[in-house]
């Protein structure tokens, strides 16, 4: 096939790829984003180097971070498919017109995948870095390179180095290859028992950081790391046909035809549609969150919180029956240790004076990373919470982290100047506002009886417009439930 031809296809497909990520869920773009935090710090570096896969997990973290600018974010992103699918096409060694779009199978493999929220970058980056190594191989093969490349591989990109070893097997005529993947097994076994006995040995098998969840492989994850080695096999084995142009537009309906149905089937809208509010409610979008909402909403507490919120900001908070309500639990909920259902929670109680409640939602927001990543959304709020009940030392440990970071520096650099200085403190709208609004005193925290320390917080302060407001709906949606919800 023609280069300029491929150049052509491969450039529409990445394109295609970055508007479906920035047009389509570009939510999930900042949900990636802000369960990690991405620091240029040489510790940062050999810790992500300690654990089997740190180097892929590295890389796609190192992406992630620009997808704060979702355009830039989709771009990247859309980069690693399109890199995916160009080596399995060099793997194939074939020219032929034909077959062409069989290479696009890995890659709309793992764009379906990624409808999961939980499946993470770095299982794409790592199959990109095992397809890379194998062409390596294809072009110059050498029994030295599986010898270094099957241990060191693996503890730099994980588990994704079988696809090496399977072409390692397919390149090589001799008998001996066959001792490779038993030279694999001995390798993982070997990392398992001397440098990573605290993982289970299911999550070293199949990846530690492929997957939020431990010992959570799904299939998708399997299917797709095959399809690196088996597409480029069957290429290789593919006839010509008489008619190749029509061979591959045919091919290339069926792979788009499966992609949509695939896409439809992982990406959950209910999901994505609670994840969307939460990221319009994080840059304030208040309108955006009303009027999506009014198109739909899920039935669930999480999206309801966002939607009332949004609902108050823009005083339309009379309104609430005409939207999907769910007792109490829709305006604030009860604390859960998950990635999701904290986060618009502590954006009601930030903005509401209640900023103790708001810096526990936070922590336990970012401590339900299973793999304990930070998050610099979360770090962000819960240093300007310190900020805000004056312990100025916690929050410069925040901040001295955040600084580290890209996106997240400008900004913490900003608020360390405020630190000890009372009089730059009160020029900020917002710190002036909340230390007038907040509690004085210390009581202990009780979600059962929150319509009280409503009425306390209102009743402290009469220009708490929104305790006000969120008190009266609360009694009226717990009457109207028959009691507390």
């Amino acid at each position: 096939m023609r280069k300029d031809a491929q150049f052509i296809i491969s450039s529409v497909f990445w394109l295609a790829v970055a508007l479906f990520w920035f047009l389509a869920y570009p939510q999930a773009l900042g949900f990636q984003e802000q369960n990690q935090l991405f620091l240029y710090t040489w510790d940062y570096l050999g810790e992500r180097l300690s654990v089997t896969g740190g180097l892929a997990d590295w890389i796609a973290e190192f992406l992630t971070q620009f997808n704060f600018i979702p355009l830039l974010g989709a771009l990247l992103l859309a980069g690693l498919f399109v890199l995916l699918q160009m080596l399995v096409w060099k793997l194939s060694g074939s020219d032929s017109l034909e077959w062409y779009p069989l290479s696009y199978i890995p890659s709309l493999l793992v764009l379906v995948q990624m409808g999961d929220i939980y499946v993470m970058p770095s299982h794409l980056v790592a199959l990109v870095l095992a397809a890379a190594l194998s062409l390596v191989y294809i072009k110059k093969p050498s029994v030295w390179l599986p010898l270094l490349a099957i241990p060191l591989g693996f503890w730099l990109i994980g588990p994704a180095i079988c696809v090496f070893v399977l072409f390692v097997l397919l390149g090589s005529r001799k008998p001996s290859a066959l001792l490779y993947p038993v030279y694999l097994l001995l390798v993982v076994f070997l990392f398992r028992v001397t440098l990573m006995q605290q993982y289970p040995p299911k999550s070293v098998f199949f990846g530690v950081n492929y997957y939020r969840w431990p010992l959570t492989v799904p299939v998708l994850q399997l299917v797709a790391a095959a399809s690196v080695f088996l597409v480029p096999v069957v290429i290789r084995l593919l006839p010509k046909v008489r008619n190749p142009l029509m061979a591959a537009i045919s091919c290339g309906c069926v792979l788009a035809a499966g992609a949509f149905l695939g896409i439809r089937s992982t990406y959950d809208r209910d999901t994505y549609e609670i994840i969307a509010y939460d990221q319009l409610v994080r840059h304030e979008r208040w309108q955006k969150v009303v009027e999506r909402a009014g198109r739909y909403q899920p039935k669930s507490d999480i999206g309801c919180v966002s939607v009332n919120l949004a609902l108050f900001m823009t005083g339309k908070m009379d309104s609430m029956d005409d939207y999907y309500q769910c007792g109490t639990r829709g305006l604030i909920m009860p604390r859960v240790r998950d990635l999701i259902s904290n986060v618009s929670s502590y954006e009601v109680f930030w903005r509401m004076g209640f900023v103790n409640s708001a810096l526990r939602y936070a922590f336990d927001s970012q401590e339900a990373e299973m793999n304990y990543r930070k998050s610099g959304r979360f770090m962000s709020k819960m240093a300007e919470c310190q900020i805000v009940n004056g312990r100025y030392e916690v929050a410069r440990k925040y901040l001295d982290i955040l600084k580290h970071s890209l996106f997240y520096s400008k900004w913490a650099k900003s608020r360390e100047v405020l630190l000890g200085n009372e009089e730059l403190i009160s020029a900020v709208p917002v710190y002036s506002y909340l230390r007038a609004v907040k509690f004085s005193e210390r009581f202990l925290f009780n979600y059962g009886e929150m319509d009280k320390m409503l009425y306390i917080l209102a009743s402290h302060n009469q220009n708490n417009i929104m305790a006000k407001a969120y008190f009266l709906a609360w009694k009226r949606l717990q009457e109207a439930g028959g009691g507390a919800q």
